[in-house]
């Protein structure tokens, strides 16, 4: 019993520290731009690049992409400039209306010299 008391104050810390990440604010779509924009449009140079951003944003389009999965567009609420393209398993995403606002948490993926910044593994709140 006491080995199993001490391996779950051993993982507390880690759990608060999930927790804690999931709850960070979202951020404009058009400040995680800026910072590809920054990068010299190069994603591989974003401090954001590879991990989880969670943002709030608002749905230009909705595509299809040669795998046959669902592609979005997004802006921020006052633009109609593709700040970048989403895409991910969550079903959610697909179903959103050119024009609907969405919080969403993605992984900042691979873009180099595109005009928008290509966020992967979507998740829809």
């Amino acid at each position: 019993m006491r080995l199993k008391e001490t391996a779950l104050l051993c993982l507390l810390p880690f759990a608060f520290a999930a927790g804690a990440a999931g709850a960070a604010p979202p951020i404009a779509l058009s400040q995680l731009y800026a910072s590809y924009q920054n990068a010299d449009h190069s994603a591989l140079s974003m401090p954001e690049y590879g991990q989880p951003v969670r943002f709030t944003a608002v749905v230009l389009e909705q595509n299809t992409s040669m795998a046959d999965t669902a592609l979005t567009s997004a802006t921020d609420a006052d633009g109609e400039v593709e700040y970048a393209r989403l895409s991910g398993e969550d079903r959610k995403l697909a179903a959103l209306e050119p024009g609907a606002a969405f919080t969403a948490t993605c992984t900042v993926g691979f873009s180099s010299g595109t005009d928008y910044l290509n966020l992967t593994d979507c998740v829809v709140e």
